[in-house]
């Protein structure tokens, strides 16, 4: 019984500690695109603070950071609070945005990327998280409506967009 204790012991120790995409030390190609802010999210779910995750395959979507610039077309399922602006369309903004923090977490292998922007009288508060794997997630908290998450993939700007 001890010897197969120690065995399973060995088997577990042996199976995490196996690497993958990077050594320690060396920066990701993800994570590189973060600290240059040079990247673009296109999302394949949403999910609504009340309801089902929704498909966005098919559909128009995007958030795309050019260094001091974002922009996002992001499709809105939910309530609005309140609001200036009569229609109940996406979630759209471009500029510069403010109070940008950039933090790597080693342990889950992403970079977190958090900012406000506002729009239209809108004011938005915006978490992306890139994947060192290249999947994403946005969470967006805005002043007028329900809070959005959005799943997706991130790849690197086009070379004519840089």
């Amino acid at each position: 019984m001890k010897t197969m204790l120690f065995m399973l012991s060995l088997l577990l120790i042996s199976c995490g500690s196996t690497q993958t995409a990077t050594q320690e030390g060396e920066m990701s190609q993800v994570q590189q695109w973060a600290n240059d802010k040079q990247f673009t999210i296109e999302s394949q779910y949403a999910n609504p603070l009340r309801g089902n995750q929704i498909s966005l395959i098919g559909n128009t979507n995007f958030l795309t950071f050019n260094q001091d610039n974002v922009s996002a077309y992001l499709p809105f399922y939910g309530q609005r609070q309140s609001g200036n602006v009569l229609d109940g369309g996406p979630i759209e903004f471009e500029g510069n945005p403010k109070d940008v923090e950039l933090i790597y977490n080693q342990r889950k292998k992403s970079s977190i990327i958090s900012f406000t922007i506002s729009e239209k009288g809108e004011s938005y508060k915006v978490t992306v998280t890139l994947y060192d794997n290249k999947n994403s997630t946005i969470t967006v908290n805005s002043s007028q409506r329900d809070f959005m998450r959005y799943e997706g993939t991130v790849e690197a700007l086009p070379e004519d967009d840089n």
